[in-house]
């Protein structure tokens, strides 16, 4: 079950944040670090109703943050939709122990559906380009790769994708 994330998830979310950090650091991508994300960060989207998480047998198995809350730095990407019906998702986690069951995809599945259901023609999303894996699933998913943009701190681009969405 896919349910909106409660502030009495926040530890667990944030222990699965921390390990899925561990092991992304181990595959040789420091998109995720100590300051970033934060329980600061799965607080706000829990207050803004955005955070979702994915749940079986009463275990959170991971976590999606789901709005359309569009990075300024999106401003310079040319994207194929208006931000006006766009959304984005942010902080995509599962836990390490139940990975390569699909769960990813199922979330990233569950924001496409939150957004149409919402009348949103698109999905916007960024990552960063160390991170092989996150792209590989993009793909999979069919996202296309619009562009390249950089975050303030950062010295290699995070590719932005886009994937238009039927209804």
């Amino acid at each position: 079950m896919i349910r909106q994330a409660a502030s009495q998830d926040l530890t667990t979310i944030t222990a699965i944040a921390s390990r899925a950090t561990r092991l992304m650091n181990a595959e040789g991508s420091d998109q995720w670090d100590e300051t970033y994300p934060t329980a600061e960060h799965f607080e706000n989207d829990i207050a803004q109703g955005s955070l979702f998480i994915k749940e079986e047998a009463g275990t959170i198995l991971g976590m999606i943050a789901v709005d359309r809350n569009l990075a300024p730095e999106f401003k310079d990407v040319l994207w194929e939709t208006a931000d006006a019906l766009a959304a984005t998702f942010h902080r995509l986690a599962v836990d390490p122990k139940a990975r390569k069951s699909g769960l990813a995809s199922e979330l990233i599945g569950f924001a496409e559906s939150f957004a149409i259901e919402q009348g949103l023609r698109s999905m916007k999303i960024d990552t960063y380009s160390l991170n092989e894996k996150a792209q590989a699933l993009f793909a999979r998913l069919d996202y296309h790769k619009v562009g390249e943009m950089f975050y303030e701190g950062r010295k290699l681009p995070f590719y932005c994708y886009e994937k238009k969405l039927t209804v």
